[in-house]
């Protein structure tokens, strides 16, 4: 099952995108987008996104995305190791993944990604705020764990765990952002997951991977129909399967058929993105034909 939606959605206008986070499982949203945008005619005003998600959302609205898979499938050739236990004796890092990932960021979205970008729709970045009892390194240990527990017993697409210890979702506009390097900031706050990130301060306060919160961030939009009284059609991205989609008057939920071959936090298979991509493409191509 890749969508709850039984209706026939040719006729629906989106008005509001969520790209779920999920590391490098997100390279389905951007196969998913290829097919079905121009199919959909998909130009919304609002975009919530989380993680890799809102890396993959600024890359498709500054008209990077074959740059985006490009880049990323050229990094990981040129990386043979997620782990660099040799480092530990020489002061430098274990794990490359965030200067990595910074380095990619900041080589798609140049000046030109970003006039674009700046064109374009709202694009509200999650980041999760830390409890007040808890300090970054507490705040992390007890964030993946229950998020890890939470996923295991229930299986969620919106996990509430998180939310009832005390994190709490902050949405930055990409937009707003003036450089690669602030972009990137960004984007590694909504990321951070340590060991693999360090520990991220947007606006001076420390941050985590807004996961921690609700790895898809609907709130992002649901914020704003509240304060608008709109309730225009949002379509969500995921970026793994669930046994079970919510069901919203307003929102239609679209899932890769099966678990993608990227893994998250793998930073050394290219391969594995273009097959993850390439799922995106054939589950977009199922979808339309489903709902034709």
């Amino acid at each position: 099952m890749i969508s709850q939606q039984p209706e026939n959605i040719s006729e629906l206008s989106f008005e509001n995108i969520v790209f779920a986070g999920g590391g490098n499982r997100c390279f389905w949203q951007a196969g998913f987008w290829e097919v079905a945008a121009p199919a959909l005619a998909l130009a919304p005003k609002r975009v919530a996104a989380c993680s890799a998600g809102s890396a993959v959302a600024c890359a498709i609205f500054a008209g990077r995305s074959e740059a985006a898979m490009s880049v990323a499938k050229k990094t990981m050739t040129h990386n043979p190791k997620n782990q660099y236990w040799g480092n530990l004796f020489r002061q430098g890092k274990v794990f490359p993944h965030e200067s990595l990932y910074r380095q990619m960021v900041v080589e798609i979205m140049d000046q030109a990604a970003l006039a674009q970008l700046a064109k374009g729709p709202d694009i509200l970045v999650e980041v999760a705020r830390l409890p007040r009892w808890l300090g970054p390194k507490s705040a992390t240990l007890v964030g993946l764990s229950l998020y890890q527990l939470e996923k295991k017993l229930r299986q969620p697409v919106h996990p509430t765990f998180g939310r009832k210890i005390g994190f709490s979702a902050e949405f930055i506009n990409a937009r707003q952002c003036h450089n690669a390097e602030e972009l990137a900031n960004i984007i590694l706050a909504s990321s951070c997951t340590p060991p693999f990130t360090s520990v991220q301060y947007p606006g001076a306060r420390a941050a985590l991977d807004g996961g921690m919160v609700d790895n898809v961030p609907v709130e992002g939009i649901s914020s704003w129909e509240q304060a608008y009284n709109d309730s225009q059609k949002t379509l969500v991205l995921l970026t793994r399967p669930y046994p079970r989609l919510p069901s919203h008057p307003h929102r239609i939920y679209v899932q890769p058929s099966s678990p993608v071959a990227a893994k998250s936090w793998d930073y050394t298979n290219p391969l594995l993105l273009q097959q993850t991509f390439d799922q995106g493409r054939r589950d977009a191509e199922q979808f339309l034909a489903m709902h034709a």
